[in-house]
C-alpha cells in the first residue's frame, strides 16, 4: 500500500511551478479585491483548500469571501455582493457568470482559474449565522487551530481517492463529500491509511463523528443520515448531510477493495471511450425494454436542476408501476442543451388482458361491489375462494403511458407531480426515444454513451 500511496502523492502534489502560479494568481485576485472593497470599508477572507494547502493540481479554484457588516439587509448584501464581484473580475480582465448557493454570487474565470467571489456577513460568533456561507470564516478559524501540516498530504490522498471513485463533491448532482468534510475526516483519523481501515468497517447510520463533543450520543434528528459528522462550529449541522446512501456504500466497499488489493487505479481509474456497438449488444442481451424522454435542459443552476430531475424521474417510474409495468431501473443524464430520463422496463408492451383477484366469496358486501364493478367490462369467475375478473387494458405500451401522462400544460404537469422547471420545459415539447433512438443519440453524444455504459455496468462489488 505504501508504494501505491507514494506514487499517488507524486502525481497529486503541486509542483513548485504550480505553487508559484497559484500564489501569483491569488495575490492578483486579492489585490483586485482590496482595491474594490477598501473604499467601502469591507474586508475579505480566503476560503477553501487554498487556505490549508490541500488543493489538487487539476482543480484551479480560488474562493474569496467578501465580509459585510451584519446590519446590512440580505437584499443589499446580495446586490452589493454581485456588483463587487463583477468589478473585481473586470479589474482582472476575466469573464464572469452569476452562480447560486444559498444566495447569488459571482463566478469569474481569470487566467485559467475559477474565482468564486461570495458575499457573507462578518460575525463575532457562529451562533449569529444568517446563511450557510457565513460559517466559512469560522471553519477557517477552527481549522487554523486543529489542522496540522502533516495532514496536508493525507487530505490530498483522500480527495483524490474520492475523485477516483466518483464521489468527491457535495453538490446536488454528485451527493458526495465536500473538501471541508475531507479535512474534518483527516483531523479525526489523522492519516489516509487509518481512514481507509476504519471506513471499511463503517455501517450506514452508525458512524457518528463529533470533534467538539457537543453530544453524548447520536441526536435523533440525524438518525436517517448514513454518515454524521457534526460541524465543529455549528452543532445543529451535519457536514455529511449531502452524502447519499449509494455513495456512502460505494466508499465503504472501495475501501474494503483497496485494503485487499491496493492499486493506483482507485485514484486514477482507466477511462476508455465507450463502444456504442457493445452498449447496443448489452442492451439486446438483457431482453428488457429501454425507453427514454428527451427534453430541453432548463436554464437553471445544477443544484436546482438535479433534485428536480430526480423528483421527475421517480414520479414517472411510479406512473409506470401504476400501469403495471415492472421498472428494472431508471437514471438521469443531463447536458448543457438536453436532458434525458432513461427507464428500463421488463417489457415495453403489456398483454391486452389484465387479471384481477377480487374478494373471497364469503364476503358478501365486497363480492357485490366487485361483481357490480366488473360484470359489464370483463369476464368474471371464481378461482378457489376468490372472485376473479378479466378486463381489457386501456393502455398497453410504455410509450402510451408517457404520452398520456406528459402531454399536458405546465400547470397540469406540476399538479401531476412533475418538478416545476422540468414541467415548464416538457410542456414546450419532448421526444420519446426507444432502443434505436437511444443508441442513435449515444452515437452522437459521447457523454451520454458513457452514461449508458455506466448504467449497464453498475455493480458495487467490483474492484477498480
Amino acid at each position: 500500500m505504501d508504494k501505491v500511496l507514494f506514487a499517488v502523492l507524486k502525481k497529486i502534489t503541486p509542483s513548485k511551478t504550480q505553487e508559484k502560479e497559484m500564489e501569483s494568481i491569488k495575490e492578483k485576485i486579492l489585490s483586485a479585491a482590496d482595491s474594490v472593497i477598501k473604499p467601502l470599508n469591507l474586508s475579505r477572507t480566503l476560503a477553501g483548500s487554498l487556505m490549508r494547502n490541500t488543493w489538487l493540481p487539476d482543480k484551479k479554484e480560488i474562493d474569496v469571501f467578501i465580509e459585510f457588516p451584519k446590519e446590512i439587509s440580505r437584499d443589499d448584501l446580495e446586490k452589493q455582493g454581485l456588483e463587487i464581484g463583477k468589478k473585481i473580475v473586470k479589474k482582472l480582465k476575466g469573464k464572469h457568470i452569476i452562480a447560486y448557493a444559498e444566495h447569488p454570487y459571482v463566478r469569474g474565470f481569470v487566467n485559467g482559474f475559477w474565482v468564486d467571489i461570495v458575499p457573507c456577513y462578518k460575525l463575532e460568533n457562529a451562533r449569529e449565522i444568517k446563511s450557510s456561507v457565513d460559517r466559512t470564516p469560522f471553519h477557517n478559524e477552527w481549522l487554523s487551530e486543529k489542522f496540522k501540516k502533516e495532514y496536508i498530504p493525507e487530505t490530498r490522498l483522500l480527495k483524490r481517492f474520492l475523485k477516483g471513485i466518483g464521489i468527491y463533491g457535495s453538490d446536488a448532482k454528485t451527493l458526495g463529500f465536500s473538501g471541508y468534510l475531507c479535512e474534518l475526516l483527516i483531523v479525526h483519523y489523522k492519516t489516509f491509511k487509518n481512514f481507509v481501515k476504519k471506513c471499511s468497517k463503517w455501517k450506514p447510520g452508525k458512524v457518528f463523528i463529533d470533534l467538539e463533543g457537543y453530544y453524548k450520543s447520536m441526536p435523533e434528528k440525524f438518525l436517517n443520515s448514513p454518515l454524521v459528522v457534526i460541524d465543529p462550529v455549528d452543532p445543529n449541522r451535519n457536514v455529511a448531510a449531502a452524502v447519499s446512501a449509494l455513495n456512502f456504500t460505494k466508499l465503504v466497499i472501495s475501501c474494503e477493495n483497496f485494503l485487499g488489493k491496493p492499486s493506483i487505479r482507485f485514484f486514477f481509474p482507466k477511462t476508455r471511450k465507450p463502444d456504442v456497438k457493445k452498449i447496443e449488444n448489452k442492451i439486446k442481451e438483457r431482453e428488457t425494454g429501454f425507453i427514454a424522454i428527451l427534453f430541453k435542459t432548463p436554464n437553471i443552476v445544477e443544484d436546482t436542476l438535479w433534485p428536480q430531475l430526480r423528483k421527475t424521474a421517480k414520479r414517472i417510474a411510479n406512473v409506470f408501476k401504476e400501469y403495471d409495468f415492472d421498472v428494472m431501473g431508471y437514471d438521469i443524464w443531463s447536458g448543457q442543451k438536453e436532458s434525458v430520463l432513461v427507464f428500463e422496463l421488463q417489457s415495453l408492451r403489456l398483454p391486452k388482458i389484465k387479471k384481477l383477484i377480487g374478494p373471497r366469496v364469503f364476503s358478501e358486501k365486497h363480492s357485490k361491489q366487485f361483481i357490480t364493478k366488473y360484470k359489464k367490462t370483463g369476464k368474471l369467475w371464481i378461482e378457489g375462494e376468490n372472485w376473479t375478473a378479466e378486463i381489457y387494458r386501456k393502455i398497453q405500451t410504455a410509450e402510451e403511458v408517457i404520452k398520456v401522462f406528459l402531454s399536458n400544460s405546465e400547470k397540469g404537469l406540476r399538479e401531476k407531480g412533475i418538478a416545476s422547471y422540468i414541467a415548464k420545459s416538457i410542456s414546450k415539447g419532448f421526444n420519446i426515444m426507444k432502443q434505436k433512438e437511444i443508441i442513435d443519440f449515444a452515437k452522437k453524444n459521447s457523454d451520454f454513451s458513457m452514461f449508458l455504459k455506466e448504467y449497464l455496468e453498475r455493480n458495487l462489488f467490483c474492484s477498480s
